[in-house]
């Protein structure tokens, strides 16, 4: 099982990890433009063949807190379907049964 995310034209993928309760512990850090809405979270499961995907989770940029430490993270319930006027993503639609913790903030500088 694999994260991976989109913000702009960047794509970052965690390791693949086994299990049913897998832990990435991955920190991620990009530079957002001023005109960037969110970025897209895919939850992956890695096959023989192909991959599947178990869920998607668009988070708005207007939902991100800024902080300067990490914290205890929430947990959020992926989505099966990605919601889009023409291009542009607009939010995740349809739970699943799958939740992922995550840490998401804006980081101040020191």
């Amino acid at each position: 099982t694999y994260v991976v995310l989109k913000v702009q034209n960047l794509t970052s993928t965690t390791i693949d990890r086994k299990g049913s309760q897998p832990c990435w512990e991955q920190d991620f850090m990009f530079e957002i433009g001023a005109d960037e809405k969110g970025f897209l979270i895919e939850l992956w499961k890695k096959g023989l063949l192909w991959d599947s995907i178990l869920g998607v989770l668009w988070i708005p940029l207007a939902n991100v807190e800024h902080a300067t430490d990490e914290g205890p993270g929430d947990w959020w319930t992926l989505h099966s379907e990605v919601v889009k006027t023409g291009n542009e993503i607009r939010g995740t639609n349809t739970p699943t049964s799958h939740e992922i913790l995550l840490d998401v903030y804006f980081a101040l500088p020191f």
